[in-house]
């Protein structure tokens, strides 16, 4: 059964939706006909070829802006929303159904495995990611969803696609909300975005976000490094090319710094970025030299704190930055030993709520930071939202020899040979019950910690049983302890 009540989609005579920002963007002449609308045989051959990882970007969109103020979401909330990794796992397409896992590392490492029929009929929407909403989900109390192909028969190229669609109600008002998704490029699908009054299909709000296909690497080398990133970006270790560097604590600190004075410490620490937009001038210069080398790199910063107490307030932090510039997570210490620095908020701004930990979904495995060697008890809070890799930078001041010494050789266990974590669930097809999980090759979740100690870069892979990691996602619910 479709769901009812939907009222009409957006009108090419509504004035207001033609000169939307998302509209305009996509508007043209219709995608040639097929028997997947808006899968265009010459730009997607067969259905094997949508099987893989797609990653949302965190910086191509149109017209997102006003949609989150739509959802009454603005400042950091609406940056946090815009940046937040989402990813589809494509595991089945057909024209009659899909499998999806669905992947949002920012809300306690959520991977959510489900088929969804695509014939127009509802379905529940899976119960532990409307757990974790935000934006259209967090307001939708109804729930459900339905999808379907969709020809474009209204005349409307950019409704033309695989349609989902919603219904919600909010402050006592219904509305429909649709997306069509449509690949526009090899390895690129546009999702556009729109929300309208039920009763009157009158535009409410539009916008479009967009998808890239990039695999996971798990066989790789990192190194550790302290000067010219260009030497690294050429190394190699065991025949794998090195694709992270990672910087020692205080990489952008002068020497001796911690004998200045409080104000000149404080100018000399780098101010702390604003979500993934912007960053003071060492990071700026880094995620340069990250994107023009196609290198990943981990670096530990002294950063600039906003206090109440201490104007000139420092907190020890740590980066992570893409191949391509991308700052995907700063982690602030929340228990320095030194008193120089004062305690930090944990990981941003990878939150839905104040915690300490994140993880990360990158092409190089779930990625997690940490200040120190981490304990056992925060291996295991790691473990729980399915991290594959930990990573610690050596202390400051360290120096590296330029051979096997200071490099590592990477192996990441395969998605499909892990046990399920905590914070992974699995339906037949939408829900509402989740499937138990399934045997697994190891009743251990395997997790790769890497840390530089004793002159070399050790990595070590930390086992966890898999049964004792629901428990702590719960314990982590409950207060983050």
């Amino acid at each position: 059964m479709a769901i009812p009540d939907l009222g009409s989609p957006m009108s090419l005579s509504d004035e207001k939706y033609l000169s939307s920002a998302a509209y305009i963007a996509g508007a043209s002449l219709a995608a040639p006909d097929c028997e997947m609308p808006g899968f265009d045989p010459l730009l997607c051959p067969s259905p094997e070829a949508l099987l893989g990882r797609w990653v949302r970007s965190p910086k191509k969109f149109v017209g997102w802006d006003t949609y989150m103020e739509f959802f009454g979401l603005a400042g950091d909330k609406s940056l946090q929303e815009t940046e937040e990794p989402q990813e589809h796992v494509f595991l089945e397409f057909s024209k009659e159904k899909m499998r999806i896992l669905h992947r949002l590392p920012w809300r306690d490492g959520l991977d959510c495995e489900y088929s969804i029929p695509i014939d127009g009929s509802a379905q529940p929407i899976p119960p532990a990611m409307v757990a974790r909403a935000a934006s259209s989900w967090k307001v939708n109390d109804l729930a459900t969803w339905a999808h379907e192909w969709d020809h474009g028969n209204d005349g409307n190229p950019l409704h033309r696609g695989l349609r989902t669609e919603q219904k919600m109600c909010i402050g006592g008002t219904n509305y429909a909300l649709r997306y069509w998704r449509s690949m526009i490029r090899p390895g690129e699908i546009r999702v556009n975005v729109e929300v309208t009054y039920a009763d009157t299909g009158k535009y409410a709000v539009h916008t479009q976000r967009f998808f890239h296909k990039i695999d996971v690497n798990r066989i790789y080398s990192i190194a550790c490094a302290s000067g010219n990133l260009n030497r690294v970006a050429t190394w190699t270790h065991g025949g794998r090319a090195v694709r992270l560097a990672l910087l020692p604590h205080e990489s952008n600190m002068p020497s001796g710094w911690k004998d200045f004075p409080d104000e000149k410490r404080w100018e000399a620490a780098e101010p702390f970025p604003s979500a993934g937009r912007s960053s003071g001038p060492y990071l700026t210069e880094l995620r340069d030299q990250a994107r023009d080398l196609g290198l990943w790199i981990c670096v530990g910063l002294v950063l600039r704190a906003a206090s109440d107490k201490d104007k000139f307030a420092l907190v020890r932090g740590i980066a992570l930055i893409g191949a391509d510039g991308w700052l995907h997570a700063v982690h602030s210490d929340t228990a320095p030993a030194e008193r120089v620095f004062t305690a930090g908020v944990g990981d941003w701004p990878a939150t839905q709520r104040a915690r300490p930990l994140g993880v990360y979904d990158t092409e190089l495995g779930r990625i997690a930071l940490c200040p120190e060697a981490p304990t056992t008890h925060t291996i295991t809070k790691f473990g729980a939202m399915g991290a594959e890799l930990l990573l610690v930078p050596p202390a400051a001041g360290s120096s590296f020899k330029e051979d096997a010494s200071s490099r590592a050789h990477l192996a990441l266990c395969a998605r499909e040979e892990q046990p399920f974590h905590g914070a992974r669930t699995q339906y037949e097809l939408c829900g509402p019950d989740p499937l138990p999980p399934p045997s697994a090759p190891s009743e251990f979740w395997k997790m790769t910690v890497v840390k530089y100690a004793d002159g070399n870069l050790e990595p070590s892979v930390q086992e966890l049983r898999a049964s004792e990691l629901p428990d702590c996602l719960k314990k982590m619910a409950d207060g983050y302890a």
